[in-house]
Parts: C-alpha cells; structure tokens; sequence
C-alpha cells in the first residue's frame, strides 16, 4: 500500500499538503487503523500517544470478551449605554443630572441612529444585577460611555469592553478639560449641559445630532475596524466569539430566551412551523435573537422546511454578517433549494477566509455528491444505472476527495468521514464493473480506505458511549456498519439504537432512508442495506400509528394539494353596510365559488385567524362540506372571543360556532396557550393574523391561497376592515396569492339591496 502522505498529496494543493496539521491527523488516522508499521519513525504527538493507548486497550477488550479467563419584527442593533446614575458633581462643582442626559440626549441620540437602546436600570424582569450587567456589556453591538466624572464604575465597564470586544464603542463627556492619561487618544464627543445639570436646549439639538451620527457611523464602519485601544495595541489579540461570552447565570437577561425555547422545542415536536417563525419574529433584543434563530433554522431544517430556514439565517446574517454558522447554513440551503452555484460561490468565499472550516468544506463535499447522483439516480435500466455512475465518477472522486480534506482538518468531526468513507466504497464497488486497473484516481481512493475506517470507526465508538449522542452520530455510526460489518445483525442493531434519539422525527428517519436508498440504486451490499431500511420504516410505521390522519403504509407524508387561508369581514351589526345579514347566501356562493377555481377537496387544508360571525364561520362550513381539515387561530380564550366576536350577532351563530368546533376536521388553537401572552403594546389580533399567516406557510408559500372578503377599506376607525387589510397586507408583502372578494362589488349592491333581485342575478352565475 502507498504512503498515505503521498495519497493526501494528490488529493490536496502542495501548500495544503504540507500543512502540519494535517499531516499530524494523517498520523492519528494510521494509528486509529493499527498501522503501527507504518508510523515508525514519526514523532510521536501527545495525541497519537493517547489513541495508542485508546487503541491497545480496545485490543484487550476484545481479547477478553474471547477468553472468560481474563477481565472484560424589525431587528434594531442593541446599544447598552454606560453611565453614571443620579445628579453627580462635575469637575467645576456644577451637578450633571445623568438621569436626565439619559433620557433627553442620549436615549434620543441612538434611537435616531437606529439602535435599541437600554440601561442597566430599565431590566424589568429579576435577576443578578451584576451578571445581567456583564452580559449586555459583553453582548451589545455598540457601548456608549459618558465619561464626563471619575466614576469607578464607569471606567471598569469600560475597560471590560476594550479587553473582550475590538469595536463597537462610543465615549461621550461634558465639562472635562482634560481626559485620563489611559484614554486621552481615545476620541471623545462633548455635549453640553445647563445650569441645572440637565441637557442644555440652546445644544440640545445639534448634540443629538453629533451623538447620533457618531454612532451610526461606527457602527457602519468595517467588520474588521478596531475601536478599542487593546486591540490596537496588542495586534495578536483575537476577540472572543460572541457564544463564548454567554453566561447562563445571567438569568434574568436570558430569561427571554429560555421561555423562547421551551416553546419552540414543543412547537417543533408538534411540526407547528407558525408558533416557531412567530415566537422568533417577537424577540426584539438582538443579542437573544441571534441565538434563537440559529435555534429556530435548526428547527425548520429538521422539518425540512429548507425555504423558510434560509430565510432565518439570513435575517441572522442582517443582525451579525459575521456569523459563520448563519453563512454556512445559507449555503447549504441554497444548494438544498437547487440554487447550486450560488452555494458554491459563498462557500468557496468562506474558504477564503477560513480555508479550514470543516463544515463549509463538508457541505462543498455535499454539492459534488449531489451533482454526480442527479446524473444517474432516475434511470431505470440497472446495467444504465450503474454505467453512467461510473462514467460520471470525475463528480463522485471530487465529493471524496472535499470530504477527506474536511476530516482530516479535524477526525472529531464524523460527517465529511463518514461520506468520504461510504462514497469511497461506492467508487471501489463501481470500478471492480468498470475500471480497466489504468485509473490512478481509483487506486489512490482504494489505498486510503484502511486508515479512514480506522480513523472513523475511533471517532464514532468514542462519540456515540456518550448517553447524550444525537441522532445523526448514532445514524452515522449504523452507516459505517451498514459498510464495513460482517453481519447484517449488526447495521440493525445499530440503527435501532440510533432510533432512541431521533424521538419520532420522522424526517430523521426518512432522510437515514433516503441515504441508502443510493447504495440500493447501486446494488451494493443489499442484505446490509435491507436490514437498516427495514429498520427505519417500521419506527416510521409506528409513529404514524399514533397520527390517524397519516397513512401508516406510505414512506414520506402527504403533502397536501393546496392551502387556503381565509380572512373577511365579520357580518353588520351596527349598519356598517359591508356585509348586511340579506347578502349571507350570496357570501357563502362567493367563497364556495373561490374554493371551486381551484378544486379544492379533502386533500387541502384550510387556515383561519378566527371564527367569528360572518365570513370565518361561513369559510369554515365551505371547506367542511368538502371533507377539508381546517386549523382556527384564535387570539382570546373560548368564552371572551365568542362574547366579542360572535354572540353580538344572535344565538344562532354561537350555535354554529359550537357545530364546527366539535366536528372532527377542526381543530382549534388558542394564542395564549400556545404562544403564551402578547408583549406589551402588541395587538392580539394583528399577532394572530401573522400566526395563522405562518403555520399556513407548512408546504410553501406557492401553495397557498388567500381567500379575503373584503370592501378593501382599511380606516383607523374600523377595526373589522383594519384586521382583513393587515392580513392581505402581510399576505402580498411575502409575495402570497390573494384571492379577493370584494364586497363593494357584490350583486346585492348592484340590484339596489333588493334581495329577491340580487338572488336572481345569483341564479345567473355559474357557481
């Protein structure tokens, strides 16, 4: 077998070939494989003395088990202003009311320049004043610090700042002649103050002005700029990634974020993707936020819902461009989306900045493997199938040899492994059909086999002994045995241990599918593959056991033809004269009229913000008499929304609102127990337009219809018409299809509110 450094050199650049560290991990891989041999002569490193041991213990084991003998909403940047609190005396013994210069200067002075701003006095929720403190010093986008009096704690904060975070501060001070030595170089903004300490107004407005401007533009100068003294100083400084400044004893800061969670891990055992995308939309603090939309892509992406994830991590990149999780995961779903060189292009400028980066490296890995399946997957001729697998095989060595880069900058990281190790039998599998013995490419992959086994097989062992291992390692981990295991016993078990932590993600289990659906399609090592595919369909059959409305029998679920979500005016009752009780049977018509253009039936869903008398209850009683299931929204509790929204209309509609909630094809959902209460300031309503705007939003945006009858009116005074434009508004500005009914135009108007005469006109039509 040749050298592995010399296998590595063909698969790499000469610069990268060399790379130390690199060449050391090659190192680890021989001796993760027991090449002992092939390692005399080679430092030995700490790390490879370590797996040496690991390696020679897991040989006694196994000697041992053998003999019994031996023993076995809009986002606004954060601004955490630092400052002294009170009225202090100033340097010329005159009192400055920082209170006031809080809130009349400073306070107006960043949000002019965009920012939220906030002061350590304003948290309203408890906590450790000290740690919430350090929390929004070490998180905020920008620090402002008045330095206008020695105040001890003032300069601390200052300098916490300057040490851990390399930009993003402000210094502002009035009534010093001179500043302290540490920091005289360090530019500061003068503002001007009054007799009585308070902002002075002659000043007022151009100190806002200077404040503001000073702050937009530090905070729109370059990523890379450096705006504390230390970093300047210390050029070989590198600051702290922002997660690793987090604090969990910082409660009462993340407070916020933790009631977050816990809703949205429920929300995303629920598939409920509105509760998910709304509870994130609502964190306004951009230090939380960014954490819960990397949590909240997460999510989406385990639902496989690639669309809305890339559009949470780019609202993540807006808040932090640097993020490179966010920028890794836009490529991703990019190439998922089909946009492949897009994905390749950032990818590639990641690299740039970090050629390293072991996971852009693997997902780089994933477009050329999906370029070469996508050139042979759908023949149906086997002999065709596996001919041009081969002959596209230029794709499949250059997925390999990405994935082998990436793991071999850091063997802990499992995935580019385990794919470097399944395409390559792929490769070694295909050749023996195919290959003439001349293809050099072939033969360097096949000699690297070995180590990578013995490298992976170490690395998945050691991870999956953890009783807190996620799905993906333990899936990966019944991968490698589905290769490389002597009996099919093994893969199976294997995989039904993977199942204890995949807790019924269905799409888990169907994207473990999906993988070896390809050794499959290729014929390669079918008993293997059968008993982990076995294993795999029977969890989801016993899930979907549990779902009646799923059919256990079928492998992915049912997607359903279309979904409509429905908004329009509640009926008159104080002779608004939009929608008069005469105009019921032509409203009803209309809708089902709307409904018939696009054939809707029982394999649709349908989506309400509400049930109120009129057209919601109407809507709903339409796709009814079609077998459609419908998912009500509401924004009050049972009895105060029937109160408010329909019993002002007569017992009649309660009595039908009462029929449909107890039909079996209803289901209904209440705001405050699922989202928990509005923040302050925020209508229950509008919420509850934007919540059933987003769960309706499940099979794509293309999918969905807005039906909405509507006079197209929206005055400050009419809170019907205002709720139906807010909802037609948020519908067009996600590029949504309206399908609008407007009432204005209806034939009961046109026959001068004559109800015989507009019926007739209704005959007319073909409904």
């Amino acid at each position: 077998m040749s050298k592995i450094s010399d296998v590595i050199k063909t698969l790499f650049s000469p610069e990268e070939a060399t790379n130390d560290h690199i060449e050391e991990n090659k190192n680890v891989a021989k001796v993760a494989s027991n090449d002992f041999e092939e390692v005399k002569g080679i430092e030995e490193t700490e790390e490879i003395k370590e797996i040496k041991i690991i390696e020679e213990t897991k040989i006694d084991k196994e000697v041992n088990m053998d003999n019994p003998k031996k023993e076995g909403r809009e986002t606004r940047p954060h601004a955490f202003v630092v400052m002294p609190f009170g009225q202090k005396p100033g340097f010329e013994g005159q009192i400055i009311d920082f209170n006031a210069i809080y809130h009349d200067l400073i306070k107006p002075s960043l949000e002019d320049a965009g920012f939220e701003p906030f002061r350590a006095d304003e948290e309203t929720v408890s906590g450790d004043i000290l740690t919430d403190m350090f929390q929004e010093l070490l998180l905020a986008d920008l620090v402002i610090c008045d330095m206008s009096i020695d105040n001890a704690n003032v300069f601390y904060e200052v300098g916490v700042r300057h040490a851990m975070r390399k930009r993003g501060v402000v210094h502002i001070q009035s009534g010093r002649a001179y500043m302290p030595f540490d920091i005289f170089n360090v530019r500061t903004i003068p503002y001007h103050t009054g007799d009585d300490g308070k902002p002075d107004p002659e000043h007022l407005e151009k100190d806002i002005q200077n404040i503001s401007r000073v702050c937009r533009d530090t905070w729109a100068s370059d990523q890379e700029a450096i705006h504390s003294p230390i970093f300047n100083l210390l050029t070989g400084l590198t600051e702290p990634d922002r997660q690793s400044l987090r604090t969990p004893l910082a409660t009462g800061f993340w407070r916020e974020y933790n009631e977050w969670k816990e809703r949205v891990t429920v929300a995303q055992r629920q598939k409920r993707l509105g509760d998910i995308m709304l509870l994130t939309e609502e964190i306004s603090n951009p230090l939380i936020k960014e954490e819960a939309i990397r949590e909240a892509g997460r999510a989406l992406r385990g639902m496989g819902r690639y669309a809305l994830a890339l559009q949470q991590y780019r609202q993540g990149l807006e808040l932090n461009s640097s993020n490179m999780e966010f920028r890794r995961q836009e490529a991703y779903h990019l190439n998922r989306l089909g946009k492949v060189d897009e994905a390749i292009v950032k990818l590639e400028n990641m690299l740039q900045d970090n050629p390293s980066d072991t996971e852009a490296i693997s997902y780089l890995g994933r477009i050329y493997k999906d370029t070469w399946t996508e050139t042979w997957e759908n023949i149906e001729d086997k002999e065709k199938r596996f001919q041009e697998a081969f002959d596209a095989s230029h794709w499949l060595i250059k997925s390999i040899q990405t994935y082998l880069k990436g793991f071999y900058y850091d063997l802990n990281e499992y995935y580019p492994g385990i794919n470097a190790l399944t395409l390559a039998i792929i490769l070694d599998h295909l050749a023996e059909r195919y290959d003439e013995g001349d293809d050099l490419d072939v033969q360097e992959i096949r000699d690297i086999l070995p180590n990578l086994k013995g490298a992976l097989e170490l690395t998945l062992e050691n991870l999956a002994q953890d009783d807190a291992s996620d799905y993906w390692t333990l899936a990966s981990l019944a991968e490698l045995r589905i290769m490389v295991a002597e009996d099919p016993k093994e893969a199976k078990r294997a995989y039904k241990k993977a199942l204890t932590s995949a807790r019924k993600n269905t799409f888990y289990l169907q994207s473990s599918i999906d993988q070896l659906q390809i050794l499959n399609l290729l014929d390669l090592r079918p008993e293997f593959v059968d008993a982990g595919v076995q294993v795999l369909k029977d969890e989801i059959r016993r899930i979907r056991k549990e779902e009646p409305e799923e059919d256990e029998l079928e492998e992915k679920e049912t997607e359903p033809g279309r979904v409509y979500l429905f908004t329009g005016h509640k009926i008159d009752t104080q002779n608004e004269k939009r929608f008069l009780p005469e105009m019921e049977e032509e409203v009803r018509k209309r809708i089902n009229k709307a409904l018939d253009k696009y054939q809707a039936g029982e394999n649709d869903l349908a989506f309400t913000s509400g049930a109120a008398c009129g057209g919601d209850i109407i809507f709903i009683e339409a796709c009814l008499n079609r077998g459609m299931t419908v998912e009500v929204h509401l924004p009050l509790s049972e009895p105060q929304y029937i109160k408010e929204n329909i019993s002002l209309a007569g017992d009649q509609w309660v009595e039908r609102f009462y029929t449909l909630r107890n039909n079996a094809n209803v289901s209904i959902l209440f705001q405050i127990d699922q989202l928990g209460s509005p923040k302050e300031g925020d209508d229950p309503y509008l919420r509850n337009n934007r919540w059933a705007l987003y769960s309706s939003l499940l099979h794509g945006i293309d999918r969905v219809r807005l039906i909405a009858l509507w006079d197209g009116k929206a005055a400050m005074t009419d809170r019907d018409g205002t709720l139906v434009s807010h909802m037609v508004e948020e519908m067009r500005r996600l590029g949504g299809y309206v399908e609008h009914l407007d009432t204005t135009k209806f034939d009961y108007w046109q026959a001068g509110g004559k109800v015989g005469a507009a019926l007739d006109k209704l005959a007319g039509l073909d409904f």
